[in-house]
């Protein structure tokens, strides 16, 4: 049997119905993830492909298959007649001239699907953090305390939320002015990103008031990591350009999930503890309010 025979139906339509039936499927796709996915399908009409990438400015997204192969088959993207980015397809086999124009014909039509799919997920990405920080903002937040509670409340085990705003504050601003107040605001964040778990998740909720959501911990788990975050603002202040140190204080109160409570209680036995507890004094350790 030739290899023209051995082609799928697929394989066998006309260019544009191929370039068709790929935009088709491609406009119902939610997100860059899942268009790799049915790009990649699509193209296995033509050739053995076990993979897919898209790289684009300094972003690269993947297709949920990955598997090892020895070919590698690189094609460019235009949108408006610029460069938008290169596809990279994977294949068991090379890839043959009059097979690399179909591909290259076929997949002509990506462009404007992958453009859109990844402003609403750049968009998606901003509606959920803050802008100066970095982390996930309020609305982020309520979303992922009512999914922790649930699970917890469902399956069993442990969680803590820990917050913590900022002491003093209020004097950064108005000695060094709010430029450098945004900057201790950022070294916040900085702080808890180095001494939180890979499975830990911090937030801004808004002004000097952070929260973090601790599962799988206990309270004295809890206490610990606050102690650690404590340590390391005391550890790195912030300095001015001419040497100057800028202290980070902060206050912390912590609450464990307890059984039959709902989320908004939850929050509210750790906003509660969070105000109950005045600054420490001294080594700025001390993390004496638990609820």
């Amino acid at each position: 049997m030739s290899a023209a025979a051995d082609r799928t139906p697929f394989a066998r339509q006309a260019a544009g119905e191929r370039g068709q039936a790929l935009l088709e499927s491609l406009l119902r796709c939610v997100n860059v993830g899942t268009a790799l996915d049915t790009i990649r399908m699509h193209v296995e009409g033509l050739l053995a492909v076990t993979s897919i990438s898209w790289q684009v400015d300094d972003e690269r997204y993947c297709g949920t298959v990955c598997e090892p192969s020895e070919h590698t088959i690189p094609v460019a993207l235009s949108l408006d007649d610029r460069p938008f980015g290169r596809l990279r397809l994977y294949s068991r086999r090379p890839v043959a001239e009059d097979e690399l124009a179909q591909l290259r014909e076929m997949l002509s039509v990506v462009a404007y699907p992958l453009r859109n799919l990844r402003m609403l997920e750049h968009a998606l990405i901003a509606a959920e953090h803050d802008a100066l920080t970095g982390l996930k903002n309020r609305r982020a937040f309520d979303l992922e305390l009512k999914a922790v509670h649930a699970r917890v409340a469902r399956y069993g085990g442990q969680a803590s939320l820990l917050m913590l705003d900022m002491t003093r504050f209020k004097a950064i601003n108005d000695t060094y002015g709010h430029d450098v107040g945004d900057r201790a605001l950022a070294r916040v964040a900085e702080g808890l990103d180095r001494c939180l778990r890979e499975t830990d998740s911090a937030y801004r909720l808004g002004g000097d008031e952070f929260v973090v959501i601790l599962p799988e911990t206990p309270s004295e788990g809890a206490r610990r990591l606050g102690a650690r975050v404590l340590d390391w603002f005391r550890e790195h202040p912030l300095r001015e350009p001419g040497g100057e140190r800028v202290p980070l204080k902060a206050r912390m109160g912590m609450a464990q999930f307890r059984e039959g409570e709902d989320a908004d209680d939850w929050f509210r036995r750790t906003d509660q503890a969070l105000y109950g507890n005045a600054e420490p004094s001294g080594t700025n350790r001390r993390l004496d309010r638990l609820a």
